[in-house]
């Protein structure tokens, strides 16, 4: 299961990497292939992207000036933090342990990147991250194995998809 989810964040890693944006890695998104379809490899993944969403966001507010990131920042911390953190249900709350794997090179490369690359990193992180939570949801809604979480998955689309068009209207310098 860990294997999975670390084999299948590489990409997110690769995207935020402070290189310049191509829709080549927005395209790859965090590529967990296939996305996990049983309850706790789903809830693994949902609440490791809510927790980089989170932590990144929180940087983004200690580091940016830049005001329309600065709103989109506190409105990811708002929104995750509002979220039950749930082993066993769905969604994660941004709470708990520190991130490991990929999201954790990915917030460690955020943490380090110059001053003056840090809004186009942080945009190219939240993108990936919200385009695979789209993916992540999209296939447990569809072929999940608890008929519960997948209704909540299902109704948690239209809030990332919303967070994802956010994500792409940011500034990148």
């Amino acid at each position: 299961m860990r294997t999975l989810l670390g084999m299948s964040l590489c990409a997110l890693a690769m995207a935020s990497s402070a290189v310049p944006f191509s829709p080549s890695l927005a395209q790859s998104g965090i590529s967990t292939n296939p996305a996990p379809v049983e309850t706790i490899g789903y809830s693994s993944a949902v609440e490791a992207l809510s927790k980089y969403e989170v932590d990144s966001s929180r940087l983004a507010l200690a580091r940016s000036q830049d005001k329309a990131l600065r709103v989109f920042a506190q409105q990811m911390v708002e929104h995750h933090s509002r979220q039950v953190p749930s082993r066993s249900g769905v969604g994660g709350s941004g709470a708990g342990g520190a991130l490991d794997g990929p999201l954790s090179e990915m917030l460690n490369s955020l943490e380090n990147v110059p001053s003056a690359e840090f809004n186009a990193a942080y945009k190219r992180g939240q993108i990936a991250a919200h385009e695979e939570a789209l993916k992540v949801h999209g296939a447990y809604a569809a072929r999940g194995s608890d008929s519960t979480a997948r209704a909540k998955a299902e109704a948690a689309m239209p809030a990332i998809q919303k967070h994802l068009n956010a994500a792409r209207n940011l500034p990148s310098a």
